[in-house]
């Protein structure tokens, strides 16, 4: 069985939701999927996952660039190489992604160079058009 492992902030409830969402439509598709909080995740719970779904949460204001905030930042510097690791990120916004997925893409260059697959969500749902793009990802 592929496992993914969903791994989410909890500094917003649609944040969470949105993980939660992400797990929830990865076992119904028969992975075994983990939700992990962000102070929670282990490197070594990547040894045996297949994928890696990252969400982030922004640290500027409403109007400036977007940046992932310091704890994500240093999640991602803990991170081994994630060689064979398929890898995607997601966010939730209130008025502008902005460049937030730029921003997280700069940090997790140097862990992986596959990162097609990004996923957002105004209010923590999956749209039609997330579950498609979740089916291809875990193809």
């Amino acid at each position: 069985m592929k496992k993914a492992l969903i791994i989410v902030q909890n500094k917003n409830s649609t944040t969470k939701k949105f993980g939660e969402e992400i797990a929830n439509f990865l076992l119904n598709r028969g992975l075994s999927a983990e939700l992990i909080p962000i102070n929670g995740f282990e490197p070594q719970k990547l040894e045996d996952a297949d994928y890696l779904l990252l969400g982030g949460w922004r640290n500027d204001s409403l109007f400036s660039l977007k940046r992932p905030d310091n704890e994500w930042v240093s999640l991602v510097k803990k991170l081994p190489a994630l060689d064979g690791v398929k890898t995607a990120l997601f966010t939730t916004y209130k008025f502008f992604s902005g460049g937030m997925f730029r921003s997280m893409k700069r940090y997790l260059r140097r862990k992986t160079e596959d990162l097609d697959f990004v996923f957002k969500s105004r209010d923590g749902s999956l749209s039609i058009s997330d579950k498609i793009a979740l089916n291809d990802f875990i193809k």
